[in-house]
């Protein structure tokens, strides 16, 4: 009585292929799991997105480019300081080829960032693929824009 029933229940594993019952959850029975009736695919992995990627490394070029040009500008007004302590206008300073050369490789980092934050709200639109690195771009260059705003608004208000 006790074949029987376990027969007719289907949970034995040996009776199940004598009973045609094939049970969906056993590790033997692969073709029911990827069977493309069955709908039941397991999930794509997701590229990450171009744009998001392109997006962090100019943010990371534009970090490394604001950075180079500080320390450099930096130093060629240290080297010049007599120019700074005499009695310069502020006029002839702006002119210094130190001050021109930082002001025009801010300018290009700066464009470098806003083309980092485009690829970055392109890389986030994009359906099917990952947005790891298209938010960490958008968030990277966004906040170094932010930081040249910062930096220009505070050299204006010091003079």
């Amino acid at each position: 009585m006790d074949d029987h029933n376990s027969q007719n229940s289907g949970w034995n594993n040996n009776s199940s292929s004598q009973s045609g019952y094939s049970d969906p959850y056993s590790s033997s029975n692969t073709d029911y799991m990827l069977s493309s009736d069955s709908g039941a695919h397991p999930p794509a992995r997701l590229k990450h997105s171009g744009p998001g990627i392109a997006s962090f490394i100019v943010g990371l070029v534009g970090l490394i480019g604001h950075i180079i040009t500080f320390v450099l500008a930096s130093l060629a007004l240290y080297g010049s300081m007599e120019l700074l302590d005499s009695s310069i206008s502020r006029e002839e300073l702006a002119f210094h080829p130190a001050i021109v050369l930082a002001s025009l490789a801010f300018l290009i980092c700066l464009i470098l960032n806003l083309s980092g934050i485009i690829l970055g709200v392109i890389g986030l639109v994009l359906k099917n693929r990952r947005k790891v690195f298209a938010i960490i771009g958008t968030i990277l260059n966004g906040l170094l824009i932010l930081l040249f705003a910062g930096l220009l608004l505070g050299g204006i208000y010091m003079m």
